[in-house]
């Protein structure tokens, strides 16, 4: 398999997290067909992907995953030290966004599997079985998007009650990256589920020199503003778009008028024009 310069040498840098050589072209040919797959990126998508289903046995891909020594720590680590040398400038803080997520899975002997909270759950049951994964990212700008992008480097699986619990993961993650980048500022940032001291004191103890936590109520009040500043938004809109048809109404009548909708709001609904009384003067003659 021929892979492109610019692509083989990004998956150069990871050859430190491999003991062997073979676990390392593994890891290439199923990189290379993760990113190419269109479709389902299984295991067998990422063969297909990489166009080795048929080099490649499908239990030597699986054996990767499950008896293969490499550290998904120390591969987050380099990820994680790539996107702030290429995508963060020198002088600026690292953000690093904690969060769940849940990949709903069925069956009993599915490793720490468990009912509960779904975030992305639509309506009002938010609970559902799965395993609850804690992910860390760090926020870039890439110059092809208008908004921040966040980029997923490090991750935790929740166990289960009587564990640790996903505020003391996520404080763990938080630490790993602020010990990978000492002396730099690290601002860690959660919804209103990831507060409390393990993400601060997970992170102090890694050696960042200036360590700095936003509130976990930051991100729910930043979603209220953002709404309200939309709702004011809207409500302009539609004061702007009644007074132009009000001014244009009343154009050469002498008299303000205002449009007056009747029946339901839709495409084609009948717009009648009502016309006001001025005070102590007569009516003025519609149209």
């Amino acid at each position: 398999m021929t892979l492109p310069a610019s692509w083989a040498v990004l998956l150069e840098m990871f050859r430190l997290g491999f003991r062997r050589r073979g676990t390392f072209t593994l890891f290439t040919v199923l990189a290379t067909g993760m990113v190419a797959q269109t479709g389902r990126r299984s295991v067998v998508g990422m063969l297909s992907g990489a166009r080795m289903a048929g080099v490649i046995s499908f239990h030597a891909a699986c054996r990767f995953f499950s008896h293969a020594v490499w550290d998904v720590d120390q591969l987050g680590l380099i990820a994680a030290r790539l996107v702030v040398q290429r995508l963060v400038d020198d002088d600026a803080p690292v953000t690093v966004v904690v969060d769940d997520t849940l990949f709903k899975r069925w069956g009993r002997k599915v490793h720490h599997a468990f009912w509960t909270h779904d975030g992305a759950a639509q309506g009002g049951r938010k609970i559902a079985r799965g395993n609850r994964w804690v992910v860390a990212g760090i926020v870039v700008r890439l110059p092809f998007c208008t908004a921040p992008v966040c980029l997923p480097v490090l991750f935790r699986l929740w166990a289960g009650k009587g564990t640790a619990s996903p505020v003391e993961l996520a404080g763990q993650l938080l630490g790993l990256i602020a010990a990978e980048f000492p002396g730099r500022r690290l601002h860690g940032v959660g919804d209103a589920a990831y507060h409390g001291k393990p993400l601060s004191y997970s992170a102090a103890l890694a050696g960042s020199r200036v360590v700095h936590v936003i509130p976990a109520t930051t991100g729910a009040a930043t979603h209220r503003q953002a709404r309200a500043a939309r709702t004011q938004r809207r409500q302009a809109r539609q004061a702007g778009r009644r007074g132009r048809a009000g001014r244009r109404l009343g154009e050469g009548h002498g008299c303000p008028v205002r449009p007056d909708r009747i029946g339901p709001s839709r495409r084609g609904a009948l717009h009648l024009v009502r016309q006001l009384r001025q005070h102590g003067g007569p009516v003025c003659p519609g149209p």
